[in-house]
Parts: C-alpha cells; structure tokens; sequence
C-alpha cells in the first residue's frame, strides 16, 4: 500500500494568518492506492505500507463576497441577455427581409 500524506490548513479569510484561531483547523489528507498481490498457498502474506509525506501544504480560505460583487454579477446577467436577444433579434430580422425580397 503506498499512502501520500498532504495538511491541508481550512479558515475563514480573518483567520489565515495564525493556526491557533478556533476558525481554522489543520487537516491531513491520505491519497492511497493499493495494488493486490497473489501468494502461493504455501507462502505467508505480507503488507507492505510506504508513506510519502508532502512538503507542500494546500490552504483553504473562505472569504464572503461584497455587496459590490453581487451588482456586477446581476450587470453581468442583465447585459449578456440583452446582448443575446440583441442577436435573435438580428437574425430573425435578417431572415424574415430576405424571405419578403424573394417573394
């Protein structure tokens, strides 16, 4: 069995400087893989582990959004509808001029 050892540091935004805050926990986590062996009947089995532990950590941080964000986000929406209907509406009038004139 080969196991890879990683901390991960998880917190909120306020709390990434220090470890000692209630807010952030260190966590490990264990990739593992494992590979089966076949053993004659009179052989005894064995398990092999080897650990390879990380020297990089990953951090987690949450941070909440502004209220600045949510703007933008709902501008962003409005303006690729308007821009998609903008399109449909180009296209159908395209269409509906070039079906007239061959008439």
């Amino acid at each position: 069995h080969y196991l890879k050892v990683i901390s991960s540091d998880v917190g909120s935004a306020g709390s990434y400087r220090t470890l000692k805050t209630p807010e952030q926990r260190r966590a490990y986590r264990i990739l593992q893989s494992s590979q089966l062996s076949f053993y004659h009947t009179d052989q005894v089995p064995e398990a092999k582990f080897a650990y390879d532990l990380s020297p990089i950590a990953v951090a987690y941080v949450s941070e909440g959004r502004r209220w600045y964000d949510y703007i933008c986000s709902v501008f962003a929406i409005i303006g690729g509808v308007f821009t998609v209907f903008g399109m449909v509406e180009g296209m159908l009038s395209s269409i509906t001029t070039r079906g007239g004139r061959s008439r």
